[in-house]
């Protein structure tokens, strides 16, 4: 006798199971859909922060001229164009507020209001000075430097500011004097600095020079770039 079996409805044809090539290749194309919406999605919204940072950073450089404003023509020719105003603002290192190049949204909470530098220790003339006064005192002009980086970048700025050499007559550094130590803002809630699998690092941060290399023709107090005061990712001292 034929044995007739018919399928429950909840039963599935062997012909009717979908291959294993079929079903994988459905998902990947279902992943393909998803993630083409979730990006077309993400586009507006990557396009509004472009944006917002843009207009950040331009405000971050939209400070005021420095004038007047002579050109010092002995370093006023280079061999290669100036770097573009935004690239020299949004690349930068700045310690004290991380160790990435896209510091300069973070380097927006320095406290640049009623800034002062410090000129104490074996000075016949202390002086305390606002960004006013070394306005007045010292003669401001602009210069283009290169530089290059030992991490293999580089970069041709048009600083504002004046020879160091001529804060060290205005002070008269004693006899006893040997070096200049520079030394950065800092305050522990405002600029907390990197920190590393040994710890953070020693602030606030050191700089010397000889009072001879202080004294030399290149050595520069910069207090601006590009013809404006200086932005705040560029960093500044506050004490020596």
């Amino acid at each position: 006798m034929t044995l007739i079996r018919i399928p429950k409805i909840w039963e599935s044809l062997e012909n009717e199971v979908t291959s294993q090539t079929h079903y994988y290749n459905r998902r990947q194309f279902i992943k393909t859909l998803a993630n083409a919406g979730i990006g077309a999605s993400l586009i507006p919204l990557l396009g509004c922060q472009k944006s917002s940072e843009k207009t950040a950073l331009e405000n971050s450089l939209n400070l005021p001229k420095i004038s007047p404003l002579r050109k010092n023509p002995v370093f006023s020719k280079v061999d290669r164009p100036i770097t573009d105003e935004d690239l020299a603002g949004s690349y930068n290192n700045f310690y004290e507020y991380g160790g990435t190049k896209n510091i300069w949204l973070k380097a927006q909470k320095l406290p640049t209001e009623n800034w002062k530098v410090e000129v104490t220790g074996l000075v016949k003339n202390p002086r305390t000075y606002d960004l006013d006064d070394l306005k007045k005192t010292f003669p401001i002009e602009e210069r283009i430097y290169r530089f290059r980086c030992v991490e293999a970048w580089s970069m041709v700025l048009p600083w504002v500011g004046f020879p160091m050499k001529s804060l060290i007559e205005a002070v008269e550094p004693t006899s006893a004097a040997k070096f200049v130590r520079f030394t950065s803002f800092y305050e522990p809630e405002v600029t907390q600095g990197p920190t590393f699998h040994l710890g953070s690092l020693p602030w606030p941060y050191t700089e010397g020079l000889r009072i001879e290399e202080m004294a030399n023709e290149l050595a520069f107090f910069a207090i601006g770039i590009y013809g404006h005061d200086l932005p705040k990712q560029h960093a500044r001292q506050s004490e020596w």
